[in-house]
């Protein structure tokens, strides 16, 4: 059993304790300063700065929320509405899309398959979720949370949701249909405009996990990428899911759930049963803090679309460097076309457990990919100049296995 540390009688002054603090970001600076990919969604110290004094200023804040005799500030407010409609405007929502703030992916896919339930025929049984196996175990919480089953389908050749299979796994219990844009697992979109026509042939809801793309892919459009549709603006697509935290350059946690007008009201949760007034709350959270959003605001103001397009254009420009120092180094290959930030490495002919390990010797942050065995990498706009180093020490690193 560890040693106890007994809380203190006496407190520190202000000076002592933002010393501690400062010694502590010190720390944790240094403990990653030389890794790759260690700086998730960095998009420069300035932005940094940004974010995290708007988090300071409402740090006390909560949400606006509906709960009678809570104050309404009008700054937190106005924020979380200009933050909903921007979120409708950049994913390209149509007229009568319902915006709602959330913590993360997490609590939106916990709130989509809400929706889901409440809004549609109950099942004949315990209700079901199809997903491929890429998706996110986000949707395994959900379901277990909510009491659905989640059929998980093997994916395509391509690495994708496979269409034919997830349509032939739907039975009389079936609900909602989950696909990702891009999967986590592999950094590769599913086809939503395909599973949007199989939802509508099905009379499902389909969920799109966007949290990767949701603030990135608009603007990769705006440069003149070729990013296919994925939002509420494809016939067939129930709800959405982005993180202002990821590709927004957010402090965490700060996410919104798009969902289709005529579902919106079927994840509120509303309790009179109780001595206090009725209680009424949109998202799990009963005092949910305003500092993410606020962080979020600050930031996108702070970027407008000419940042956020700079943005897309270094991240698209490192990640096509990284792919293309990959690909030329022998044994190893980049799974699929990726899109965004994700890239999996995998090797014919490499261990690549082995592969992990040395390139974590070398000063690399990557996740373990086990099917196909393989190597999870996160790139960020900052990222061009590394990737000559990863093929280099990727090369190394096979010829040590």
């Amino acid at each position: 059993m560890s040693h106890r540390v007994p809380f203190a009688s006496e407190g520190l002054s202000a000076d002592a304790v933002s010393q501690r603090l400062r010694e502590f970001a010190r720390q944790d600076a240094d403990a990653v300063r030389d890794i790759g990919f260690a700086r998730r969604f960095f998009a420069a110290p300035d932005v940094s700065a940004i974010a995290a004094e708007a988090y300071g200023m409402f740090a006390h804040a909560g949400r606006v929320s509906s709960y009678p005799g809570l104050p309404q500030p009008p700054g937190i407010r106005q924020m979380q509405r200009e933050l909903q409609q921007w979120a409708l405007d950049l994913l390209e929502a149509p007229t009568g899309t319902t915006a709602r703030l959330t913590s993360g992916g997490t609590e939106s896919v916990i709130l989509a398959l809400r929706a889901c339930l409440q809004s549609m025929e109950p099942a004949d049984g315990v209700p079901e979720i199809v997903a491929a196996w890429s998706a996110h175990p986000c949707i395994d919480k959900a379901a277990a949370l909510l009491g659905a089953r989640l059929i998980r389908v093997p994916v395509g050749p391509d690495h994708r949701a496979d269409l034919a299979a997830m349509a032939a796994a739907i039975t009389p219990q079936t609900r909602m249909l989950y696909i990702s844009f891009p999967s986590y697992a592999y950094g590769l979109e599913d086809d939503v405009v395909a599973f949007g026509a199989l939802a509508r042939e099905r009379g499902l809801w389909l969920h799109v996990d966007a949290c990767m793309s949701g603030f990135l892919a608009p603007f990769q459009r705006m440069n003149g990428e070729a990013i296919p549709p994925c939002g509420l603006n494809v016939p067939g697509v129930s709800s959405m899911s982005a993180d202002f935290h990821k590709h927004g350059y957010a402090a965490k946690g700060a996410s919104v759930l798009l969902l289709a007008d005529e579902s919106a009201q079927a994840i509120d949760f509303v309790y009179s049963d109780h001595p206090l007034p009725t209680m009424a709350t949109e998202t799990l959270a009963g005092t949910a803090p305003g500092a993410p959003f606020a962080s979020a605001w600050a930031v996108m103001r702070y970027l407008g679309v000419d940042g956020y397009r700079r943005l897309a254009h270094d991240l698209s420009a490192a990640r096509r460097a990284f792919v293309d120092a990959i690909n030329a180094v022998p044994g190893f290959a980049v799974l699929g076309d990726p899109l965004f930030s994700l890239v999996v490495v995998t090797s014919p002919c490499h261990d690549m457990k082995i592969v992990h390990q040395r390139m974590a010797g070398r000063g690399w942050f990557t996740l373990a990919v086990t099917e196909p065995p393989g190597l999870h990498l996160n790139i960020g706009a900052g990222d061009v100049a590394l990737a000559g180093r990863f093929a280099a020490d990727l090369k190394a690193a096979g010829e040590t296995v």
